[in-house]
């Protein structure tokens, strides 16, 4: 890959909205943890759902990608 780092030949597929601050994984689980308890169940879901998404779409764009196979 002449000149071209690792990091530069690959995007970064998640979107970001620069319209909400971005929080720690931490801070969000405190946030979530001050809800409600039926509040808190559907919150935790919704950011576990989340998470998974992302790691999939990390694997499926990033990680599959030929720069990275061994």
């Amino acid at each position: 890959m002449s000149g071209i780092s690792t990091y530069d030949a690959v995007q970064n597929p998640i979107p970001n909205n620069e319209l909400w601050k971005t929080h720690s994984l931490d801070a969000i689980r405190r946030r979530i943890e001050s809800l409600p308890p039926g509040e808190r169940d559907l919150a935790y879901n919704i950011f576990t759902l989340t998470l998974n998404s992302c790691h999939q779409l990390v694997e499926d764009e990033i990680l599959s990608r030929e720069i990275f196979c061994v």
